[in-house]
């Protein structure tokens, strides 16, 4: 599966839709240069379906408040939000994706494996802005790990590091790659050229 995260145009949606993403997510995080509520035509996003309302450590109830007014079945949580937070958003019926911020293995120690209150791991590279910092961790760390659920691999993946992926592409929880900044043109504006470059590739 392919995620195309941190959109913040609706032409430039409308050019990513003639690719097969399977994902499109935004950013709910006002300390983000990608925050979707900053662009004063964001309500073009009521209308996908295929989306992800991303949140950083969010007060639950705006949470709830923006999956409703927007639409959204899905929501991806990017900062140190506890179980309990998470199981109040899948009681909606609301599908989870629970971001970890990983640098070295001594980050998989903070990660609980034994949890219901999400449906897909994300793992992103650890940086001081929540993600979004353009740099991979070592992706063959994964390699080492038993999961319970399937993840969303992140952080710094682009054009040149992508083939890298075959160092885990045989984890039969893999489940889909996560595009930010390294497809960008400027925070928010995703280069159409370098996603069919993508689409194009043989990996």
């Amino acid at each position: 599966m392919i995620k195309v995260c941190g959109l913040i145009d609706e032409k430039n949606y409308l050019d990513l839709r003639n690719y097969p993403v399977d994902y499109f997510g935004f950013i709910f995080y006002d300390k983000s240069p990608r925050y979707i509520l900053n662009s004063p035509n964001h309500s073009f996003i009521k209308k996908i379906k295929n989306k992800v309302a991303v949140f950083v450590n969010e007060k639950i109830d705006t949470v709830l408040n923006i999956i409703e007014t927007y639409n959204f079945s899905c929501v991806q949580l990017h900062g140190n939000e506890s179980d309990d937070y998470s199981m109040k958003i899948k009681k909606k019926g609301i599908k989870v994706i629970r971001s970890y911020l990983i640098k070295t293995n001594k980050d998989f120690k903070n990660i609980n494996m034994n949890t219901e209150s999400f449906d897909y791991y994300l793992f992103d590279y650890k940086s001081d802005n929540f993600g979004g910092s353009g740099k991979t961790f070592d992706w063959e760390i994964l390699n080492n790990k038993v999961l319970d659920k399937p993840f969303f691999l992140s952080g710094g993946i682009s054009l040149d590091n992508i083939n890298n992926i075959n160092m885990i592409k045989d984890n039969e929880k893999l489940y889909g790659l996560d595009l930010n900044s390294k497809f960008e043109k400027s925070p928010g504006l995703k280069d159409i050229e370098k996603i069919s470059k993508l689409f194009n590739l043989n990996i």
